[in-house]
């Protein structure tokens, strides 16, 4: 049986923020497509910050251990581009193209990432041109030859900045994201977010216009997320679950269709799961785990517990550790004082109305521990308190282990800002 075409198409800073995920925003495209396949309403990113997030997605392996642990333009780089998926995908036979938007790699130079060809939508990777692109590279490839094909389509929205000139009729029904209060600057800001949203999802409509048009959907595993949480204050950069929580949804080949599951998942599980879809071999050196159980119906949770990570966003060192548990989370932090800043994200309306009035004053203890039951915007830090130490004392040691697992670098100190990293 011929493999099947995977597509990978990927958004910048969107969280959760679409329909499928029960938010007021206008998405069509996201929910006709969770009706294709499987919706994931707990995954995770490995960290929340752009190119350490998409790096671990694309090679299976934490941030500390494939090298990026910042931005690719800042100085980070893999330690090894054969861990890159496509290095796993071409002696396999597949054709690997790259269209628009990928941050795993300095601008310039793409090409040694190693795909077969790379679709350059000219000056920036804006949704409305890569759509056609996307598209137009299905028309010709299909025609062409029946060799199976893994494209990246990736886009920079909803990355920030957000329009600015915004009618007031688009933010009256509008909710801004939950730590926010819903007045009238905060939905404005979320008003800029849904008019890049919809642009995406137009996107999106039209890949999903295409395989449907042309019989493809079954046999095209197309994989729909983000890299992290939504370029809001104590949300993108953070380790909480506004910070890594991310909209996840497949379909394709034996995936049942308009499912949800609830099960604790992380991206790092991408890679395996398209190794066996694909009937490839796993690398030794993957850390996730298989979907396939989920995906058949075999079981209903995947993990236990799930690691993700914080070290550079630019040079700004933010070493924050956390393991998550479907129930807890505790977030530890690893700079030489008791106390750390939270984290910014991009600069924007809510940031500025929050810096007015205090926001970023605030001093955020070493450990933090959350009941995700019963806190689940991860405000009321249970660190310390002592009806929940043994709770925190055994995700202490779980996190521990798992640093010692994987060679973290944390444990032996500062991790030094990536070569060439700049305050800029």
């Amino acid at each position: 049986m011929k493999k099947p075409n995977i597509i990978y198409f990927h958004t910048h800073d969107t969280g959760r923020y679409v329909s499928p995920y029960g938010y007021g925003v206008s998405s069509p495209n996201y929910l006709r497509f969770a009706e294709w396949g499987m919706t994931f309403k707990d995954m995770h990113c490995v960290a929340p910050t752009c190119s350490p997030s998409r790096a671990g997605l694309l090679t299976g392996q934490y941030p500390h251990q494939n090298g990026m642990i910042s931005l690719a333009h800042k100085g980070a780089e893999l330690k090894d581009i054969q861990k890159h998926l496509i290095h796993t995908l071409k002696p396999a036979g597949y054709h690997t193209a790259l269209i628009g938007f990928h941050h795993v790699i300095n601008w310039p130079e793409y090409e040694k990432l190693g795909y077969d060809e790379y679709i350059s939508p000219g000056a920036g990777a804006k949704s409305e041109k890569i759509g056609p692109l996307a598209v137009e590279f299905l028309d010709r490839h299909t025609q062409d030859t029946d060799q199976p094909f893994f494209i990246s389509v990736g886009v920079t929205e909803t990355h920030r900045p957000f329009p600015e000139d915004i009618p007031e009729k688009e933010t009256r029904y509008l909710r801004p994201p939950a730590p926010f209060p819903d007045t009238a600057s905060f939905r404005k800001d979320m008003a800029g977010f849904n008019i890049l949203l919809k642009q995406v999802d137009t996107a999106l409509g039209s890949i999903l216009d295409y395989l449907e048009a042309h019989d493809m959907r079954e046999n095209t595993l197309v994989i729909v997320t983000t890299d992290h949480g939504v370029a809001f204050p104590s949300m993108k950069n953070n380790l909480t679950d506004h910070g890594t929580g991310v909209l996840f949804m497949l379909s394709g080949p034996g995936i049942p269709e308009g499912q949800v599951t609830d099960a604790l998942s992380l991206q790092l599980d991408l890679f395996p799961t398209i190794c066996d879809i694909c009937d490839i071999k796993k690398p030794q050196w993957l850390e996730g785990k298989s979907m396939m159980p989920l995906l058949k119906g075999d079981q209903k949770d995947l993990h236990d517990a799930i690691f993700t990570e914080s070290n550079y966003h630019g040079y700004s060192y933010h070493p924050f550790r956390c393991v998550r548990t479907s129930r807890w989370a505790y977030i530890e932090g690893y700079e030489d004082t008791e106390w750390t800043q939270f984290p910014r994200s991009d600069a924007g309306v809510s940031d500025s109305v929050w810096t007015e009035f205090g926001w970023g004053q605030e001093l955020a203890p070493k450990t933090r521990l959350y009941d995700r039951l019963f806190d689940p915007h991860e405000c009321n830090n249970l660190s310390g308190r002592t009806q929940f130490s043994a709770i925190e004392a055994e995700l202490k040691t779980m996190l521990h282990q798992h640093l010692v697992k994987t060679q973290d670098p944390i444990l032996d100190g500062p991790i030094p800002a990536p070569k060439g990293a700049t305050h800029s």
